[in-house]
């Protein structure tokens, strides 16, 4: 306050990050900072020293070099007598100053990752979250105890598999006692509403009970770790680096139970080696008209043929949710090409006529991903206003200061997944080629099409937008040309 005073310098507003690194530059009092200089409310930035702006080296002078001088903004560094109005002796080391406060970072990383790391080795749980069946000691965060809710329900799994049920079955068990799924106690009420009908139990959630060996008392750990102290994208590590420890915690089941379960399961996963790795051509393309999910794809055994199905009715068919649309996969290869093929011939007989319903048709790609980019472009803009909101509630006093950190950064999450979405469709824009191009390699596909016996997923691609069964197995084939030719 007493630097100031004696420079007359007027407060506007603090922006203070307690608990955030500063190596991170999406804290949420930053973020309001860069907000109030977008809209002009301030002309100076004032910190202790370089270290309070932040620790990275790249970003903190990305801020000083290129932003704050093309917003006219002042920053001054009291301690480390910096100030970007003036030519000072403290700017000459500014260079080196940043380099030590990223080392500083990257030091605190590696005794922090190493710490972890001896912990882990120790036997003591470092996880987010603990798995279903066990929670935290009230007492100690770092031992796992059996969860009395949950725990008796992993014993259960594990007994009726035992005794002959599936796990299809077992999850059918379970749902229909309206025990809550494992998804459910780990997402909250906001998250849920992204997941599909959270309240049943899926079979692969009971199959990853079945067959994780923390059930047995066996903690592993480290199995994979971020790629450095500024990535936050993981890695795998090798299995010989993994942090395995013995009767770390009290087990639900013994050993031999567990391994009981698993020769079961690998016995019902012992299929034909001739049906792995199979590519299905119509695998991506094929959607149930009823309720939209993807059309499943699966090998019976009894009549040794693949066959497809509704997901949705496949998975959860005892709920009442869609209907059964079985079809012989084979028979509906054949019968989509056929289709195909009879719609290309046309083009063959009049190819004029044809490339002219192509030009007439075509539509340019990134107009369609120019307007998703606006659309998302709005839609941060309005979060954006979301945050200012919760800003005006926290300083009139309607919520308190931990809500608005939690609601702030909850916003700020999604802003970054939305910058995300927009940069990813540009990069499709920038990939997309000319008009002329694109007809010429459409065209190209065609011919290749009548041609071959065998088409690929690709040629499928540049033809089909998606194939729809209905419930009564009729074939609605929607074409990447819509025009009265292709109906």
């Amino acid at each position: 306050m007493g630097f100031l005073k004696a420079n007359g310098l007027q407060i506007v507003d603090e922006y203070v990050d307690d608990g955030y690194s500063g190596g991170n530059f999406n804290r949420p009092s930053f973020q309001r900072l860069i907000k109030d200089i977008e809209k002009g409310r301030i002309n100076m930035v004032l910190t202790k020293d370089l270290s309070r702006l932040g620790r990275d080296h790249i970003q903190t002078g990305f801020y000083i070099e290129n932003y704050f001088p093309e917003k006219a903004i002042r920053y001054i560094a009291v301690n480390d007598d910096i100030d970007t109005f003036y030519e000072t002796s403290g700017s000459d080391m500014m260079p080196f100053k940043l380099s030590m406060n990223d080392m500083y970072a990257k030091d605190i990383s590696k005794k922090v990752r190493s710490n972890l790391l001896q912990m882990k080795k120790d036997g003591k749980f470092c996880g987010s979250v603990p798995a279903y069946g066990y929670m935290r000691h009230p007492d100690n965060k770092h031992q796992l105890i059996p969860d009395p809710k949950t725990a008796p329900v992993v014993k259960r799994i594990f007994d009726l598999y035992i005794r002959g049920y599936g796990s299809c079955a077992i999850a059918e068990i379970l749902t229909k006692e309206e025990i809550p799924t494992p998804i459910m106690l780990k997402n909250k009420e906001k998250s849920l509403n992204k997941c599909n009908h959270p309240q049943i139990w899926k079979h692969c959630s009971v199959g990853n009970i079945l067959k994780n060996p923390i059930y047995t008392g066996v903690l592993i750990q480290h199995t994979s770790q971020n790629i450095n102290y500024k990535v936050k994208k993981r890695k795998k590590v090798a299995k010989s680096e993994w942090c395995i420890k013995e009767n770390a915690h009290e087990p639900l089941i013994t050993k031999e139970t567990f391994e009981l379960a698993r020769q079961i399961k690998d016995k019902a996963n012992n299929y034909k080696e001739d049906r792995r790795n199979v590519e299905y051509i119509l695998a991506d393309f094929v959607y149930c008209k009823d309720c939209g999910a993807k059309m499943s794809i699966s090998y019976d055994r009894k009549r040794n043929r693949v066959t497809m199905n509704c997901n949705n009715y496949r998975k959860f068919s005892k709920y009442g949710i869609c209907f059964s649309h079985y079809m012989n996969y084979t028979k509906l290869e054949k019968t989509v090409f056929s289709k195909i093929k009879s719609l290309l011939r046309q083009y063959t007989n009049d190819k004029e006529e044809f490339v002219k319903i192509i030009k007439e048709d075509y539509t340019d790609p990134k107009e369609e991903l120019n307007k998703k980019i606006n659309t998302l472009t709005k839609s941060i803009e309005n979060l954006k206003l979301k945050q200012d909101a919760l800003y005006d509630d926290k300083f009139r006093g309607i919520i308190s200061a931990d809500t608005y950190q939690r609601l702030y950064s909850q916003t700020a999450e999604e802003i970054k997944g939305t910058q995300a979405k927009i940069k990813r469709f540009r990069n499709e824009i920038n990939s997309i080629s000319d008009e002329s191009l694109v007809l010429a390699d459409y065209l190209i596909v065609v011919e290749n099409f009548l041609e071959m016996k065998n088409p690929t997923k690709e040629m499928l691609n540049k033809l089909i937008a998606k194939i729809y069964v209905t419930k009564d197995k009729k074939i609605e084939i929607h074409y990447r040309i819509r025009n009265e030719l292709l109906v």
